[in-house]
């Protein structure tokens, strides 16, 4: 959830991208986002104040996703663009696609 929809701000288009860069970081480190910060697993209750307190640090850019150091460089410029605290720095959809398009060719001609 983009930080401006969990402060009950106005939100547009720019909060399902932040949502998108969170997914890319999800698929490349295989973990639930922000689990690094957390000292609960599944089998066990997470403290709620700990939970609001990643809440407030996510919404003032104290905390983001993770991207491992396998990651292509191009990949990782794209998740943290999109998970920008401002959301006139996220990229639009197309300039996104456009990103894991050109990432796509490269990486096709490489191989």
């Amino acid at each position: 959830m983009a930080p401006e929809v969990m402060l009950g701000e106005k939100y547009d288009e720019k909060a399902d991208i932040f949502s998108f860069g969170v997914v890319l970081s999800e698929i490349d480190v295989h973990t639930l986002p922000y689990s690094h910060t957390k000292s609960c697993d599944l089998s066990s209750a997470c403290d709620p104040m700990a939970d609001a307190a990643l809440l407030q640090r996510i919404t003032i850019g104290a905390e983001r996703v993770e991207f491992s150091t396998r990651t292509p460089q191009s990949i990782v410029e794209l998740g943290q663009a999109c998970t920008s605290l401002n959301p006139g720095d996220r990229p639009s959809a197309a300039e996104a696609l456009y990103k894991l398009h050109a990432f796509v060719m490269q990486n096709l001609k490489t191989k």
